[in-house]
């Protein structure tokens, strides 16, 4: 019986620890992400409706989410096409080609996704996974960057969080 006690008791006390997690949410309401609470929230730019930092490490760029939309695509347009002008926009300016590509569902969502890394004017190489999405007529495009050094090993927690991604139409 006292063990039963024992762990009613320390069931209890730990239901009230608050969670390491947070929801980041568009100004709309229509996009939340999921991310631990050291990620931190900007917001109010153009064009973005989420973006969230981490600082991995002291004098290192931060490790960086943006969630952005396009809206009012024309008719016809669909996820490849949308995705390979979304990419080339990226890839040719950074003079870099994805090492990967895949296709995942993410709440529903069909993603085509890449990964590649850059070198950010010579002073640290940069790793990125980018998503894009279409739904209707708006297109979605999630991009987490970080620094090479260390991105492999902090890849699942960068999946964990972009799988929590939800759009609501």
């Amino acid at each position: 019986m006292k063990k039963v006690i024992a762990f009613f008791t320390i069931l209890f006390f730990c239901s009230f620890n608050k969670s390491s997690e947070t929801v980041f949410t568009s100004l709309d309401g229509k996009i939340k992400i999921k991310a631990t609470k050291d990620w931190n929230a900007a917001g109010n730019m153009k064009g973005v409706e989420i973006y969230i930092s981490k600082i991995l490490k002291e004098n290192s760029p931060q490790a960086s989410l943006v969630v952005s939309k396009d809206i009012n695509l024309p008719e016809g347009t669909d996820l490849s096409t949308y995705s390979a002008g979304k990419l080339f926009l990226q890839t040719s300016v950074l003079n870099t080609s994805p090492s990967f590509t895949g296709i995942k569902k993410i709440h529903d969502n069909k993603f085509i996704y890449y990964e590649y890394e850059y070198d950010n004017k010579n002073l640290v190489k940069m790793k990125t996974l980018v998503y894009h999405t279409l739904i209707l007529l708006t297109g979605y495009q999630m991009v987490i960057t970080a620094p090479k050094e260390g991105f492999d090993e902090l890849k699942p927690i960068f999946n964990k969080i972009g799988n929590s991604l939800i759009i609501s139409p």
